[in-house]
């Protein structure tokens, strides 16, 4: 037989292999939509809130320069958060609780941590201190108890719904939302140098959430810093 068609099936067979690859590919982006598509495009919280968790990004431009971080983050209506900043490797890079008036901020690999008034992080990161509470209302869309609670004054579009705050200088904008008048996308905060760009691609509500992700997990050994040390250190 001649050699050419051996080569011709090897070719049809080569054909037939990568395009079954290709397929199953795109079965398998479409029924889970995970690795294809940022999120889904509706999302409709539920009556009652009284947990979230999820995953995003985080940008933060200041005096200090730019730093981009993949997030995974966590919340409960009675003021308590959770951050887990990771770097482009997906390795853990910092782990950040909030509750009430207190932070802590602990870098595994360093084995180093700090903790104080929460003011002090967020003024660091924002550019004015902005509460837990009134980060797990901008989360959630809680815009009448942003407004009621904190004192942030709303800013409307023509069908009157949520598009921005502004308060004592700091200022946010909703840039995307997955449902109209929801739960936020891509938020912009600004105030004077400092530029922060939150993007939620998933989000859960009311799941099951163990009390130790809210209370600082530190191990023995670990060295606390200043907060000048700190700042530029965790960034990084």
């Amino acid at each position: 037989m001649p050699q050419g068609g051996g080569r011709e099936r090897g070719s049809r067979r080569k054909d037939f292999s990568t395009g079954r690859v290709l397929f199953i590919l795109f079965i398998i982006c479409t029924l889970t939509a995970t690795g294809c598509r940022t999120g889904s495009v509706s999302l409709v919280p539920p009556s009652e809130i009284h947990n979230f968790q999820g995953e995003g990004s985080f940008y933060l431009s200041g005096p200090d320069g730019a730093f981009r971080f993949r997030t995974g983050f966590y919340g409960r209506l009675t003021d308590e958060a959770r951050l887990e900043l990771f770097d482009p490797f997906g390795r853990l890079r910092t782990v950040v609780w909030l509750r009430g008036n207190l932070a802590t901020i602990y870098l595994p690999s360093e084995k180093v941590y700090w903790q104080g008034e929460d003011r002090v992080l967020t003024s660091g990161i924002f550019g004015r201190e902005l509460k837990v509470s009134e980060l797990i209302r901008i989360l959630t869309g809680l815009w009448a108890r942003l407004a009621d609670e904190a004192g942030w004054q709303l800013k409307l579009d023509h069908q009157g719904q949520v598009k921005g705050g502004q308060r004592d200088g700091l200022l946010f904008a909703l840039k995307e939302s997955f449902a109209p008048g929801l739960i936020p996308r891509t938020i912009h905060f600004s105030s004077g140098d400092y530029k922060v760009i939150m993007k939620v691609m998933r989000m859960h509500f009311n799941r099951h959430q163990d009390d130790r992700l809210f209370n600082p997990d530190l191990p023995t050994g670990v060295r606390k810093l200043e907060w000048e040390e700190m700042s530029g250190l965790w960034k990084k």
